[in-house]
């Protein structure tokens, strides 16, 4: 057996389309544009008010109990979250959950994957993401002084001066 990233055991067969099968025959519409990026890789799409049902069915169900990250992505259009987890047979299974730029709010998964403390954090910070009933929604990288509703990683974001900060020194 070779031994992947993480020191995750990997057989040389990669299990993600029988994986994808299994899921697909679990979540039927659940589970949005549900499909193999690469081997070992499969992402999906789900609807916020879902996403939190999806997340712990795949962690009770199908042993994803590893939440590698969480990330934010801003696709101009809308905002995203995207839920990286590991699945058997070094598979990473991604899961995305699109909200609107204008009121992004997702609830927490904090109570399935204590992990995702730190990263939901961390999105808020930079995009301005919400997520419902975070346990501890204070600030992560930003500092005390930051101005409210400025969001670093928003492709629409202009420095305006007032976030002082240590840029250049």
């Amino acid at each position: 057996m070779a031994e992947g990233t993480a020191g995750v055991r990997m057989g040389s067969k990669d299990v993600a389309p029988e994986l994808l099968r299994e899921i697909s025959e679990r979540f039927g519409d659940a589970l949005e544009d549900l499909r193999q990026t690469a081997p070992r890789r499969l992402v999906a799409r789900a609807r916020a008010d879902r996403v939190k049902d999806v997340l712990r069915t795949l962690r009770d169900d199908f042993a994803c109990r590893h939440l590698s990250a969480v990330s934010g992505v801003d696709s101009g259009s809308s905002l995203e979250v995207v839920y990286h987890l590991a699945a058997r047979g070094g598979t990473v299974l991604s899961i995305r959950s699109a909200l609107p730029r204008e009121a992004p709010h997702i609830p927490t998964i904090t109570g399935i994957f204590p992990a995702a403390n730190l990263y939901e954090r961390e999105v808020h910070d930079l995009l301005g993401i919400t997520f419902e009933g975070h346990p501890d929604p204070r600030p992560l990288l930003l500092y005390e002084g930051w101005p409210e509703g400025e969001y670093p990683l928003r492709k629409d974001w202009k420095p305006t001066g007032k976030e002082g900060g240590h840029a250049g020194g």
